[in-house]
């Protein structure tokens, strides 16, 4: 049996996603953090913690048993010296610690979304990432576990026949969740060639707005922007031609359907249920991209979902709540 290469691990950010240790009032996730999804990796060790917050950090520090704590980034990297970093701090501060981590020799980075805050940070980003050696993925969760990973396949390889209509539903910030919605179109459909807000601003913070997209084969996305202070949703239906696949439950849930032969029983065909509704994986979601970002400087191929990836979705993120 091949041997497994060590990697030893830090995270900078040590809130709700980067440890679940952060604000209390936050709450958690079913997302699982980036701790545990390294110290549940049989050839991961996670070495050293990073976070502004003093008592975020100690909290971080008890639940994971990381004895090695850093308020500075620069002192981090100098005297734990890690091959994998998660960026788990707020967006303003990406590119900076991006920047360090590849003048440090980082391995690998675990770069949360959004990448930065604005385009003309993010293209400074992906400047950076195009000189390095460093491997750089970015946190859209949907994009790494094997259900979703099947049907982005699926759907690129005409597996559902023609897509011709999509729906999707999302609350909590066109930048924030409407962009995860709007990088697993592009990996599904390709790049958009027009995006239009159908809405204004007029739900709570943060901005969310309902768009018509239209990507490059000509499949039209409709997504609706809902209230997040009543609740949260994330529901995604794609259909096709010859069949359908329908996400629900914050993306954890997934039911397919294909044409079902009743055209000699009732005069026409309709979709069946290929399945009862399984789970996605989606709460494991950052340990299969810490496995395809050390797959990817492994093989030197690129990760997943790369910064170019998240500079696409921010841009048409930015511009729908541009044109509103």
């Amino acid at each position: 049996m091949a041997t497994l290469n060590m990697y030893r691990a830090a995270i900078v950010g040590c809130g709700r996603i980067g440890t679940a240790t952060g604000d209390p009032a936050q709450g958690q996730s079913r997302i699982k953090s980036h701790a545990e999804a390294y110290c549940t990796l049989p050839n991961v060790d996670l070495i050293a913690l990073c976070d502004a917050s003093a008592a975020t950090l100690a909290r971080a520090s008890m639940k994971w048993g990381v004895g090695a704590t850093f308020a500075d980034v620069g002192d981090l990297l100098a005297i734990a010296r890690p091959d994998l970093l998660s960026v788990c701090a707020p967006a303003d501060q990406h590119v900076e610690i991006l920047r360090m981590a590849i003048e440090a020799g980082v391995k690998g980075v675990l770069l949360e979304k959004p990448i930065t805050p604005d385009l003309a940070t993010a293209r400074s980003a992906l400047d950076l990432v195009e000189r390095a050696e460093t491997r750089v993925a970015v946190n859209y969760t949907r994009r790494f576990p094997p259900i979703y990973r099947r049907a982005i396949e699926d759907v690129r390889a005409w597996g559902i026949g023609r897509v011709q209509y999509v729906h999707g539903i999302y609350t909590k910030g066109t930048v924030n969740n409407g962009s995860h919605m709007i990088d697993l179109l592009r990996a599904m459909l390709g790049n958009p060639v027009q995006a239009d807000a159908l809405s204004g601003d007029s739900l709570p913070p943060p901005s969310t707005v309902s768009a018509r997209i239209i990507f490059e084969g000509g499949a039209e996305a409709w997504l609706a922007a809902a209230d997040g202070a009543a609740f949260n949703v994330f529901d995604l239906d794609i259909l096709g031609t010859e069949g359908r696949i329908k996400f629900t439950d914050l993306g954890h849930v997934v039911q397919r359907f294909t044409v079902a032969e009743t055209s000699s029983e009732y005069g026409f065909r309709q979709l069946s249920p290929l399945s009862a509704p399984q789970p996605t994986g989606l709460a494991g979601s950052v340990r299969y991209a810490v496995e395809d970002l050390i797959e990817s400087i492994e093989t030197r191929q690129q990760p997943a979902c790369t910064v170019a990836d998240g500079y696409a979705a921010l841009e048409i993120a930015l511009s729908l709540k541009g044109n509103q």
